[in-house]
């Protein structure tokens, strides 16, 4: 990793997950009731821009040999074999106008959380504007399409995939929203997302007519018997309520008792390697050795959940990259813990 401040600043922000947000002012973080996750509608999404239009389902139609309905009445004709009158004509039921919206910003987020796994940069500036870009990186500022390329580019992609995609409801003529939780890494995350209509001089006629253009991140529900991890979040420490906590879907509760913001960033590291290692190592990606499993800011005074989901067994780093004065990250002060899934 980079030894300069600024390039510590790089790291620190090129390592948070996509939709990590900073919940700066965030007094507490609410626990919402458990439950099962969702199944995502779409199962299996490629990178490329989606359809402009999803056909929604078309009721069957009648059969002509349908059976006779119980109580039909039965028409007899003199010399005739008696017959069953004609059955009155099924009605279709009403289509739900919402549902063409939501199939439609379900592929959208679909095919982006596809460009985020396979690091197709170029298709993601083409799903998502400038303030989401910004978001990604945990910033606030819109972050222009060449800068994302540029930065993205040199970072090893982090699985995403998208949960479910609720509410979907549009806003005037342009703007729609949609609740959307989708797993980065192994982080459960959940978010309300804003999405603005494209021109139709800046796509093809049978491309999508949604990009995505910001987040509000919400807190995720919690999967059904996931275990629970206390931290309390010193000056330069973490003080874990238990070695060992039962996977495969665990919550770190995290508490900053200190005067200054942290984070709780969750890494797996491969056998012998080690956070030493980790803090010589150069560039603004993470090592090889190194895989990212989740990150959730804490501001300081605060309290945060980080839900972790899908955790195979075995041994967590729990570490700070956030950088003093001197532009030395937390973790070189000693700000680590060890972990086991079982």
């Amino acid at each position: 990793m980079m030894s300069s401040s600024s390039g510590n600043q790089q790291i620190q922000q090129a390592m948070r997950p996509a939709r990590a947000a900073l919940a700066l002012g965030m007094a507490t973080a609410l626990l919402l009731a458990p439950g099962p996750l969702p199944v995502s509608a779409v199962q299996s999404a490629r990178c490329e821009i989606p359809m402009a239009e999803i056909a929604a389902p078309i009721p069957a139609a009648a059969q002509d040999s349908a059976p006779t309905p119980a109580g039909a009445a039965i028409i007899q004709v003199e010399g005739q074999q008696a017959t069953p009158a004609p059955a009155a004509t099924p009605i279709a039921p009403t289509p739900d106008p919402v549902a063409p919206l939501a199939q439609e910003l379900t592929a959208v987020s679909e095919a982006l959380a596809a460009c985020l796994s396979e690091g197709d940069v170029e298709t993601v500036v083409e799903l998502a504007g400038e303030r989401y870009l910004g978001q990604i990186f945990g910033g606030s500022v819109p972050l222009p399409a060449e800068e994302y390329i540029a930065l993205a580019s040199q970072l090893t992609p982090i699985p995403t995939r998208i949960v479910s995609v609720e509410d979907a409801a549009q806003n005037g003529d342009d703007r729609a929203t949609a609740v959307v939780a989708q797993i980065v890494g192994n982080q459960l995350m959940r978010a309300e997302w804003t999405f603005s209509q494209v021109a139709a001089s800046d796509r093809a006629e049978d491309e999508s007519r949604w990009r995505l253009e910001g987040e509000r991140q919400l807190d995720p529900r919690l999967p059904s018997g996931a275990a629970p991890l206390g931290v309390e979040i010193g000056d330069r420490s973490f003080e874990l309520s238990a070695e060992s906590v039962a996977g495969p879907d665990i919550v770190l509760r995290g508490i900053n008792v200190a005067a200054e913001d942290h984070e709780m960033l969750v890494l797996r590291l491969a056998p012998g390697y080690t956070t030493a290692d980790l803090l010589r190592a150069t560039g603004p990606d993470l090592p090889q050795e190194v895989a990212f499993v989740g990150e959730r800011p804490v501001p300081a005074g605060a309290q945060a959940n980080l839900v972790l989901v899908d955790l195979e067994p075995g041994d967590y780093t729990l570490v700070c990259l956030f950088t003093n004065a001197e532009g030395l990250p937390h973790l070189a002060e000693g700000m680590a813990a060890e972990f086991t899934v079982g």
